[in-house]
């Protein structure tokens, strides 16, 4: 029994290395002055640089059933089954469009996951997934599972540089927005259960920085995978790799942009840290 993969690019791995696994992944789009952009053509520094330069806040979309239907068609050509991971389905309308694509092609064969996720927390999520595949799993039911619940093992902290993009963005309210910069408070925000949900203030890059790292490695568990996250801003980046390595971490600590997609409703100057846990 061949089975398959498909995921949406805001899963953080790069097309190149999705086809070199032979992974099946549908772009979402960026609204940019009207004009609608898959996200993958778009160059994440040069973007970056235009959203940090510009009053203009580009929309972001979910993509459609088509897009969907065609990634699908095309695999199910190759494969017996497809299991097909997305961005948490409270983010964006992703998992939706999918879930009716597979309904159209073939829903017996097609099994669409909320993975509550987002960047690469969902990234580590496909990575561990193509090994167990790779490794010759072939439960479905069991493969399933652990898609479904992957997240529970999954811990994301982050900030951002300006309150206004998750105000612009529907994230928040204009009252906390304001608030936050007449203080100037910087929040600590975290991904529970696919929810954008706030944690606490923090005053000051610096300790913000040490606090999201702290928060991380609080519990002592096994981790598997770290990985240091920013939008084109490496200084954050460092300073938080630099907190992870005063708590002697023995384990490779990875540094990447945010995904484009999510990147535009936290803003420029913003970072943060993914950890997960190993199965207990």
């Amino acid at each position: 029994m061949k089975i398959g993969i498909v995921t949406d690019n805001t899963c953080n791995i790069s097309k190149e290395k999705l086809k070199e696994l032979n992974i099946g992944y549908v772009p979402l789009y960026i609204n940019k002055e009207d004009e609608f952009i898959k996200a993958n053509r778009l160059d994440l520094e040069d973007y970056y640089e235009f959203i940090k330069n510009s009053n203009y806040v580009p929309k972001t979309s979910q993509p459609s059933v088509k897009d969907f239907e065609e990634v699908y068609t095309y695999m199910i050509q190759e494969f017996d089954y497809i299991i097909s991971v997305h961005l948490s389905a409270v983010l964006s309308g992703t998992f939706n469009s999918a879930l009716m694509a597979a309904n159209i092609v073939n829903s017996d064969k097609i099994k669409v996951i909320d993975s509550k996720l987002a960047s690469w927390a969902l990234g580590f999520l496909i990575e561990d997934l193509e090994k167990k595949i790779k490794n010759d799993e072939k439960n479905l039911e069991s493969i399933i599972n652990f898609c479904k619940n992957y997240y529970k093992r999954v811990k994301v902290y982050f900030s951002v540089g300006d309150l206004n993009y998750l105000y612009k963005g529907g994230r928040i309210g204009k009252a906390k927005s304001l608030m936050g910069g007449l203080l100037k408070l910087k929040p600590i925000l975290s991904l529970n259960d696919g929810i954008l949900t706030p944690i606490k203030n923090i005053r000051g890059m610096k300790k913000l920085n040490k606090e999201i790292v702290d928060m991380s490695f609080e519990k002592n568990k096994n981790i598997k995978h770290i990985m240091v996250l920013h939008t084109n801003n490496k200084e954050i980046a460092e300073d938080i790799y630099l907190n992870i390595k005063n708590k002697n971490i023995d384990l490779e600590i990875r540094k990447d942009y945010i995904d484009i997609v999510i990147g535009t409703h936290l803003g420029p100057d913003s970072g943060g840290l993914i950890t997960v846990w190993e199965e207990s």
